[in-house]
This record gives C-alpha cells, structure tokens and sequence, in this order.
C-alpha cells in the first residue's frame, strides 16, 4: 500500500492539488504571474477557500464506504 492510501491526508492534498492545478490549467492562468499579481484579500480568501475544500475532502476521504446491493 502506498503511503497515501494509509494516510488520508496526504490523500486529500493530492486531490485538492490536483484539482486546483487542472482548473488553472484548463483556464490558461499562469500560477507564478498569478501570484505576483494577488491583492491581501485575495491571498485570504484563496486561503480561505482551500481550508475549506481540505475539510470538504477530508470528510469524504473518512466517511466509511456504503455497500451497494446488487439487485436482480
């Protein structure tokens, strides 16, 4: 088992990492301009922002699976 599987943070990270980075991506922003060119407020609440998708994540990551029933 990797590590990520055994810690579901680290899995959370990587799934908050990769959904920012492919969204900027799609959208052809360039992260290191666009960091240069953040107000204050704008820092916090990107802050802000992934707090709250890390918490989002991390709830999902340890919400125990559900058993589907196959029904025929």
């Amino acid at each position: 088992m990797s590590d990520s599987s055994k810690n579901p943070k680290i899995l959370s990270d990587k799934v908050i990492d990769l959904l920012v980075s492919t969204t900027l991506q799609k959208n052809g922003v360039n992260i290191d301009k666009a960091k240069k060119q953040l107000s204050d407020e704008q820092k916090k609440m990107f802050k802000e922002l992934v707090e709250d998708l890390s918490k989002q994540v991390d709830a999902f990551v340890k919400k125990p699976p559900v058993n589907k029933k196959e029904s025929k």
